[in-house]
């Protein structure tokens, strides 16, 4: 008996020495205190399971700094009321400005400070304000080009297409603004002003499209179902519908083939669009079919028929539907 607990203390002891706590891991001072950004260079500090990791996260802490530092300065230039108390817009656009920073690729940098501590890689990396600021304003000025050009190819289109183009291109307008910000962010001396101009003016002729944007809409009999729900999808998206005066005209022909399945009126509709400028030019031309049904009657099945032109609006949007691209 007294040979077991003699044992037993052994192994006790044993267990006692083997259980030594790790040493704990002591960070380098240049890691939990990096040089603040001054006027020529910008830090970041990172880490990782090797130097690429930690070098990949400290040039991310440096767009993170960036990026505090351009969604203040969009804040302070852009409000919600200069989007119409859009809060969506708003919010969409500060994201662009946030999206624009997280994509920068930083080509020039220098590893001024790495080590390994227990089983990780830190870093310290140095951007230069100079290289990156010319490299980014390169970007800008070649992107402000590109804008211009667009323009000019946009400006030369029908009034509906014009409306259009315009439309597809305010997430473009966004990103000349973002990128503007972003350099004024390297270098606060950076003159913002033409650039905020460029999308002011970009904006005012894309309202002016949509102002000067006038269609008229005619249908043969078994299209008419459809006018209606046409007229409300060119509403929604800004256009004018008129009488007189248009500079678009669309022109709706359709068949419908009727049937009755388990006790439902069918109607399937074979609709064409046909959209033209104020010359009879073509513009665009498109095909759809569509379904509806009633327990009730034809007419009812019709009109259900034109609903799945507006849920197919409400999806895809009245251009697409339209057939303008």
């Amino acid at each position: 008996m007294k040979t077991i607990i003699s044992i037993f203390i052994t192994l006790f002891i044993i267990g006692c020495g083997g259980s030594r706590q790790p040493e704990p891991v002591s960070y380098p001072s240049w890691f939990l205190n990096p040089p603040a950004n001054d006027g020529s260079s910008l830090y970041g500090t990172g880490e990782g399971r090797d130097i690429d990791s930690a070098k990949a996260s400290a040039l991310n802490s440096v767009a993170a700094s960036l990026s505090i530092t351009v969604s203040s300065q969009f804040k302070k230039n852009e409000s919600s009321q200069s989007f119409n108390g859009n809060e969506n817009a708003y919010h969409s656009a500060l994201n662009t400005v946030k999206a624009e920073v997280k994509a920068i690729e930083f080509s020039d940098y220098k590893i001024i400070q790495n080590q390994v501590v227990g089983s990780k890689a830190l870093v310290l990396v140095e951007v230069s304000r100079f290289k990156l600021f010319t490299a980014q304003k390169e970007k800008l000025e070649r992107f402000s080009q590109e804008l211009k050009t667009e323009q000019n190819n946009i400006n030369r289109q029908s009034s509906l297409k014009k409306a259009y183009l315009y439309e597809q291109n305010r997430d473009k307008t966004q990103r000349l603004t973002s990128l503007a910000l972003l350099i004024k962010s390297i270098n606060s001396d950076f003159d913002t002003a033409p650039y905020f101009q460029q999308t002011a003016d970009i904006k005012q002729a894309q309202s002016d499209a949509i102002d000067d944007a006038k269609v008229s809409i005619t249908a043969e009999p078994d299209a008419e179902v459809f006018v209606a729900v046409l007229k409300e999808g060119l509403n929604k998206a800004g256009v004018k519908i008129v009488t007189r005066g248009a500079n678009t005209s669309i022109h709706l022909k359709n068949s419908f083939q009727t049937d009755e399945i388990y006790g439902f009126k069918i109607a399937k509709a074979t609709l064409s669009i046909f959209t033209q400028d104020s010359s009879h030019k073509n513009i665009a031309t498109k095909m759809i079919t569509l379904s509806g049904k009633s327990r009730y009657d034809y007419d009812k099945a019709k009109a259900s028929a034109s609903q799945g032109l507006g849920k197919k609006i409400e999806a895809e949007g009245i251009y697409s539907v339209l057939g303008i691209d």
